[in-house]
């Protein structure tokens, strides 16, 4: 987790290394004046896109920059929380999220899911017999444990 504060300390301390005044980077950014003032002062928290365009104006990767935060946020060295990081992709590889994540992608965009809990194909198949066995909605929806809505979402679709 990176608090607000340690990366408004971070964001400030690297526009002022850099020798960049608000103005300047607010005008390479291109963000507003007042916006810059509320993140280097933690009022504000920041947008992915938003720390995207400070970290490429100030010459830094995004990734670097929360990785400072995030190592101060734990009171840990960076090299120490860099060993974690690379603990926690290892477990992501296992798990195999890089190598599926083309697969959430179509023409560049990203699938868009449907709202709401999936339901298994095991409660499909058991609301199917029970309409098969004549029941109704509502006595499926009992028996089952689910909610009568539930049950004829079922329905309508098969």
């Amino acid at each position: 987790m990176v608090s607000r504060e340690s990366l408004a300390a971070v964001l400030r301390l690297a526009r002022a290394r850099r020798g960049l005044s608000r103005d300047q980077l607010n005008a390479q950014a291109k963000i507003e004046p007042r916006h810059l003032q509320r993140l280097e002062n933690a009022k504000t928290g920041v947008t992915l896109e938003m720390l995207g365009s400070i970290a490429k104006a100030l010459g830094y990767d995004p990734i670097a920059l929360l990785i400072i935060a995030s190592s101060y946020d734990v009171q840990t060295s960076v090299a120490e929380r860099l060993v974690s990081i690379k603990k926690e992709l290892a477990e992501l590889d296992a798990v195999r999220i890089a190598s599926d994540l083309p697969n959430h992608f179509a023409e560049g965009k990203l699938i868009a899911e449907r709202a709401g809990r999936s339901l298994s194909e095991d409660v499909v198949r058991e609301v199917l017999v029970c309409r098969d066995e004549g029941l109704n909605q509502r006595k499926t929806a009992e028996r089952l444990g689910i909610h009568q809505s539930t049950v004829s979402r079922i329905w309508r679709k098969t």
